[in-house]
């Protein structure tokens, strides 16, 4: 059955100067002496037609139910700045979105994202595709949500969860999924590596509706 899928592409790699194939050439806006090394990537969406996105059983998170209480504090850190965002309006790109209600925690999302965000640390990479080659649908999907419209954001490097929501809403694409009207849920995944992983602090933010 066919999908409309929308990847945003040109959504600028905000990164600290250094070396990696993913970083650009020059520092852009978000560089500063504190941000050594910072990666935002491209944000993705999709739409299924009703009836897609089934629940599939499983254990699926099991092994990110028990989560550090700093990184969970994190995660809600993140979604009360989203809609706090959200609550006052913003300008994605040049385009003014005015103010949208508020998403609503979803520990299915939240699953998701944290299964993301602990993928991207413990494997080393950055990416919307998983290890396993999963896609954030895919995922979401595993993690029990089945959606009518879904959006995934990812960030790595960022120390704090103001830095990352602020990377987000300088980038078009991240902005408008934050901004986004149709999405009534949000789950937040941060992971934390320090050795063995290129950016340290791996962010997922999955939105979703149903």
């Amino acid at each position: 059955m066919n999908r409309g899928v929308s990847v945003l592409l040109g959504a600028v790699l905000l990164a600290g100067c250094g070396g990696g194939e993913e970083r650009p050439e020059e520092c852009p806006d978000l560089c500063d002496e504190t941000a050594s090394e910072r990666v935002i990537g491209e944000s993705v969406q999709m739409e299924a037609p009703a009836g897609e996105g089934a629940v599939r059983a499983q254990a699926y998170c099991d092994d990110v139910t028990t989560w550090t209480q700093e990184w969970t504090d994190f995660e809600n850190q993140v979604l009360t700045l989203v809609n706090q965002k959200r609550a006052a309006g913003a300008t994605c790109g040049g385009e003014a979105k005015p103010a949208v209600p508020a998403l609503t925690l979803d520990t299915r999302l939240r699953c998701a994202a944290r299964k993301h965000s602990k993928d991207m640390a413990t494997n080393n990479f950055f990416s919307h595709t998983g290890s396993n080659g999963s896609t954030p649908f895919q995922r979401m999907t595993s993690a029990g949500y089945a959606w009518r419209a879904a959006a995934e954001n990812i960030a790595a490097g960022q120390n704090t969860p103001s830095a990352v929501v602020d990377g987000w809403m300088k980038s078009t694409g991240h902005c408008n999924n934050i901004m986004g009207s149709g999405y009534k849920h949000l789950g937040v995944g941060y992971y934390y590596r320090a050795s063995g992983s290129t950016y340290a602090r791996y962010w997922t933010q999955n939105f979703g509706a149903q």
